[in-house]
């Protein structure tokens, strides 16, 4: 019992709650809030090593070098939120979908791409031609043809052409503009160098490409077994 109330003693405390906040970072997927909560796991601990006593040099020095390379990182992803800007109109979109993505690193994703604002009446992808080209819809809507008939339609959240540009194959349908669309365009040779710096970036597009396609499919086998088209 004494043992117990000595591991739980206010001199304790500090240790206690470093560990629990090192603990807690690794469970955060925002960088930026992970490395704020790492520094002051790692400040409690020093203050924990001190109030112990004992020789803990080596611990405190190793505890200062994590400090200063997470204090360097936060500086670095504030320096980005400082320089990197969202588009204004399109900033609760982008948010909406990329969730798990913080403000910086989308807006990397924004300047790896394009922002066009596309005419009414404008092929995005013509069926059997290789797309070169993805599109993420931010706001406008595109007519999604295969075989001169219409199957569905895209709206803003959505990508256009994902199929063909991630595979490299001809277009499986032709997607025309039925409003003035405004979409971010990504080259496959930018983005894909873009995805080999940022591969939690990357590993996110995959998902969401993922599971649209398997959306879209969805839709479509529905449509085709019913016998008609939207």
């Amino acid at each position: 019992m004494d043992d117990l109330a000595a591991i739980f003693s206010f001199s304790n405390l500090p240790g206690h709650v470093s560990y629990a906040l090192i603990a807690l970072s690794y469970w955060m997927t925002n960088m930026f809030w992970l490395r704020v909560v790492a520094v002051v796991g790692l400040a409690l601990e020093i203050v924990y090593f001190l109030s112990t006593g004992g020789d803990l040099r080596a611990g405190i020095g190793w505890d200062l070098v994590f400090i200063a390379i997470n204090l360097y990182q936060i500086y670095s992803l504030m320096k980005d939120r400082l320089s990197l800007r969202l588009p204004e109109a399109d900033r609760d979109l982008l948010r909406r979908v990329l969730v798990g993505l913080d403000d910086s690193q989308i807006a990397r994703l924004v300047v790896a791409s394009d922002l066009r604002d596309i005419p009414e009446g404008t092929t995005l992808a013509e069926e059997g031609e290789v797309l070169g080209t993805l599109f993420f819809i931010c706001s406008g809507r595109v007519q999604v043809s295969i075989a001169g008939r219409d199957v569905s339609q895209l709206e803003p959240g959505n990508f256009v052409g994902e199929v063909a540009f991630l595979t490299e194959r001809p277009a499986s349908a032709t997607v025309v503009c039925r409003t003035p669309v405004r979409a971010l365009a990504f080259e496959r040779g930018k983005l894909n160098q873009f995805f080999k710096n940022e591969t939690e970036v990357a590993g996110l597009i995959y998902q969401l490409i993922g599971r649209e396609l398997a959306h879209k499919m969805k839709v479509s086998n529905s449509l085709l077994a019913g016998g008609s088209f939207a």
